[in-house]
């Protein structure tokens, strides 16, 4: 069995639940596709499943965001499109591959999403939403 790339730890938590059980969810299906990257198992399933998660969860953020009239609505959204189809243009690129090595840079991106988009503009709106 491969380390996972991730580890959940509470420096993560949003302090949302239902977002933060999303987090975890994620976290989860990048660890699985970081398993069948080493092991060379259906990794086109695996992708699917994050890109399918990801949508959902952004979908269940907008919601929640909305409900609280959340003030950068919009940045946040098109940080959401943005990742998205940044992504979706990287699992195309490793599916056309067919290469261990192109799983790199969809990796990158979950690793800029994990990071840079849970730690920064999840945090940010949630403090704010508890705070308004």
């Amino acid at each position: 069995m491969t380390d996972p790339l991730f580890v959940w730890d509470d420096s993560l938590e949003i302090g949302i639940d239902e977002l933060d059980f999303e987090h975890k969810a994620l976290i989860d299906d990048i660890n699985r596709f970081h398993e069948a990257l080493a092991q060379h198992q259906d990794r086109a399933r695996v992708l699917g499943d994050i890109y399918a998660r990801m949508q959902a969860h952004f979908a269940l953020e907008e919601y929640v965001m909305r409900e609280h009239a959340y003030e950068f609505f919009d940045e946040h959204k098109r940080e959401h499109e943005a990742l998205l189809d940044s992504y979706a243009e990287r699992m195309v690129q490793f599916l056309n591959e067919r290469s261990d090595a192109a799983g790199q840079p969809i990796e990158d991106v979950l690793e800029r999403w994990v990071i840079s988009h849970i730690i920064d503009s999840d945090k940010k709106m949630s403090l704010m939403i508890k705070d308004g």
